[in-house]
């Protein structure tokens, strides 16, 4: 069932889709009625060297000489009609989704670009401000419409605030966790970011936030497909008692990049056996169609990543009211296995076991 709170608005400009597109309204740490297209265009790519557009595994970074890739697919997306564009300074592509704004003749206001500091970058206070200052030069804009912290705890990059330095005896997660916050709490206020969150917090790096006295996220971007969600139940509980947004970061299981092991269903989960079956009781929808379907029945935006226009255009029209699941669905593919450290120990995305902990530096 759809939530009540899900907003609709209308693209009137010229070339872009006709159908309306569906927003969520941002609270918390938000500017007062800011809202938030349901879908985005991921643009975080896993291949570091350059092959083909559009080939497996997709290169977006410009390091690899793909930045003409990723404006090519922005350009795309912004074409069909898409409004949400999702970066990271981690991903190397930010001159290049600038750019690509910029040429598509889409007034900047009708953009919503979320970006993300730290991860690969160094955390704390005085580098959030920096990060800032760079990635708002090299995209040549003013403002981001949401900043979120990539990871909650800190690297082995330099950095200005000894908690943040990981492996140092000043070493402090939950510190460098709240100095980084501070930082972006200073930034909403500046209307430099018009809303603020987190991705891959779980409740209790939550929780340090209100214990802090500090504003709470907007957002929390976390990895939510077929082969986490049950894993995930707590954290998106919390969340939606706190008015905070689940974001949903890889909602096909990187299909281009990561082949699951043999104690899952499948290899990936566009091929899971339960989604494939109940694929077919809706004629005409695709099982990435489904899997977004899924994911908005519960209230869960996601922004997933392509260079192929047939794709994105079928993920637009993913929520057009054409495909509707049944209760005993959604329960179906809320309870498919999750995948574990265990036995995929080298995959950012897996639930952590005790001998198996999540690595520490994903890519998303």
């Amino acid at each position: 069932m759809f939530l009540s709170v899900l907003l609709i608005t209308s693209l009137a400009l010229s070339g872009a889709i006709a159908a309306p597109q569906a927003s969520v309204p941002l609270q918390n740490a938000a500017q007062p009625g800011q809202t938030m297209p349901w879908i985005g265009l991921g643009t975080g790519g896993y291949s570091p060297t350059k092959v083909a557009y559009g080939a497996y595994p997709e290169c977006w970074m410009e390091v690899a000489g793909c930045g003409p890739y990723t404006q090519q697919a922005v350009s795309q997306w912004l074409a069909a009609g898409g409004r949400r564009l999702d970066t990271a300074n981690s991903y190397d592509t930010q001159e290049s989704v600038g750019a690509a704004m910029y040429s598509s003749g889409v007034p900047r206001k009708d953009i919503f670009l979320l970006q993300k500091i730290g991860n690969w970058n160094a955390m704390g206070y005085n580098d959030t401000f920096l990060q800032m200052d760079l990635l708002l030069q090299l995209m040549n804009v003013t403002y981001v419409d949401l900043l979120l912290n990539h990871w909650p705890t800190g690297t082995t990059v330099p950095t200005q605030d000894p908690t943040c330095y990981y492996g140092k005896p000043s070493y402090d997660a939950k510190e460098c966790r709240l100095n980084t916050w501070r930082a972006m709490v200073v930034l909403f206020n500046q209307k430099k970011a018009l809303s603020i969150g987190v991705a891959n917090y779980n409740a209790s790096q939550l929780q340090e936030i209100i214990d802090a006295g500090l504003p709470l996220p907007s957002v929390n971007q976390i990895p939510y497909h077929l082969y986490t969600a049950a894993a995930q139940q707590d954290t998106l509980a919390w969340c939606k008692q706190h008015n905070i947004v689940v974001l949903a970061y890889s909602p096909m299981g990187i299909p281009d990049w990561h082949k699951y092991p043999s104690q899952m269903p499948s290899t990936s989960t566009l091929t899971d056996p339960v989604l494939l079956e109940i694929t077919a009781k809706h004629p005409g929808a695709t099982p990435g169609q489904m899997i977004l379907q899924w994911l908005w029945q519960q209230g869960i935006p996601s922004n997933p990543r392509s260079q192929n226009p047939t794709h994105m255009a079928q993920n637009l029209a993913a929520i057009d009211g054409s495909i509707v699941l049944t209760p005993q669905e959604m329960q179906q593919l809320n309870t498919r296995p999750v995948d574990s450290c265990e036995f995929d120990p080298d995959f950012y995305e897996c639930i952590p076991t005790a001998t198996h902990p999540t690595p520490r530096f994903p890519r998303h």
